[in-house]
């Protein structure tokens, strides 16, 4: 995910300061103190640090807390995928800052290395799937609370590291699987120790339960090098729905929206969002109550921050323009007096919807931000 907090540490590991001379010393018989006594603090306070280093590197060396690999690379947005190999995954599974790309098309390097933290794709019955490595050939992996260590050494690559509480996991900076969730319930740990064989890698599964996944090198389809990103975006405001929307950034009067269409401010609502205009993006959501709509609120301030931190107006404008230009030529279909959805056709060509509420000034505002096919009512 880009980033979260990430708890690195170093092995605190060195040779000791001696000269030859002093060695020499060391080997010698104990001088009778009559003379020089400076000699004999010294070779004391000299053995008392070669001691004490060695009880550190020890004590460091069970604590586990190498890393397995450090590499922390983003995968770089491209336009332009000419002459590259791009795939549709099922799904993904991006442990680390980029989870929020898990559903665009991924360029993919069929011969390129594969290392711990490194997101590949393969083969199912179900469509080709993309996960994170977490073990290679011949390693013993063991997920315990969310903590993966590796041959004995802790996984400290992609926001891992650290066993996971009923006090982090609710911090989306401190559970790097936050985004990995299906609901609001926090899915339980598989905590297993599973060994691959020499042609097998582990990977990353969320299916009831957090845990390792053995797929072999027959499955591979590729290492994940790149997204293909198209930020042509095709939701457009007229230039008298634009200077309601650019009154509304500065006083957000809701009585501004009484006479916009619903299907508008949906679009106002993300074009706020890719402007990363937060009190406009904030003052356009649905004033409206009802434990869905808290549910989302609480959700929002939970994850505002990251947010704010990791994501970027260009990215804003790549991810609504995969998921929402299709808005553009959407229709609001009311069921009740205070429920409907703006409906489209993505651009997999399946329907789609934004939720909107009527609040209690009688004007629609978005409820939802996530796009979905509606169940009916």
């Amino acid at each position: 995910m880009m980033g979260f907090n990430k708890q690195l540490r170093q092995e605190l590991q060195q040779d000791a300061p001696f000269t030859d001379e002093l060695k020499q010393r060391l080997l010698q018989p104990k001088p009778k103190p009559k003379k020089h006594n400076w000699q004999v603090l010294s070779v004391s306070v000299a053995l008392c640090c070669l001691i004490g280093m060695l009880l550190i590197a020890q004590f460091a060396s069970q604590k586990s807390v190498l890393t397995a690999s450090e590499s922390e690379t983003l995968l770089p947005l491209l336009n332009d995928v000419t002459g590259l190999e791009v795939i549709e995954p099922s799904y993904a599974r991006l442990l680390g800052e980029q989870w929020m790309l898990e559903s665009l098309p991924m360029v993919i390097d069929k011969d390129a290395p594969i290392t711990y933290g490194d997101y590949v794709a393969y083969y199912t019955p179900g469509g080709i799937i993309v996960s994170t490595v977490l073990g290679l050939a011949n390693d013993s992996v063991t997920m315990d609370e969310g903590q993966i260590t590796v041959n004995g050494t802790v996984l400290t690559v992609r926001g891992l590291g650290e066993k996971l509480t009923e006090m982090n996991k609710q911090d989306p900076f401190l559970n790097p699987y936050y985004f990995q969730e299906h609901g609001v319930t926090f899915s339980s740990f598989a905590n297993e120790t599973i060994k691959a064989a020499k042609d097998e890698l582990l990977v990353y599964q969320n299916e009831e339960q957090h845990q390792l996944l053995k797929i072999n090198e027959g499955q591979l389809a590729g290492k994940v090098t790149a997204i293909q990103a198209s930020d042509e975006l095709a939701l457009t405001l007229t230039a008298e729905e634009q200077a309601v929307f650019e009154a509304f950034k500065i006083d957000h009067d809701l009585e501004r929206l009484r006479h916009i269409s619903p299907v508008v401010i949906a679009k106002m609502y993300l074009l706020s969002e890719i402007e990363m205009d937060f009190p406009t993006y904030e003052a356009l959501f649905t004033t409206a109550q009802s434990p869905e709509i808290l549910e989302v609120k609480a959700y929002y301030e939970k994850t505002k921050a990251l947010h704010q931190q990791l994501f970027t107006p260009e990215l804003n404008r790549i991810l609504i323009a995969t998921y929402f230009n299709g808005l553009q030529e959407g229709e609001f279909e009311q069921d009740t007096d205070t429920k409907g959805w703006v409906m489209f056709t993505g651009e997999n060509g399946l329907p789609a919807g934004v939720g909107m509420a009527k609040n209690e000034q009688g004007i629609w505002q978005p409820s939802f931000v996530s796009l979905f096919i509606p169940t009916p009512k």
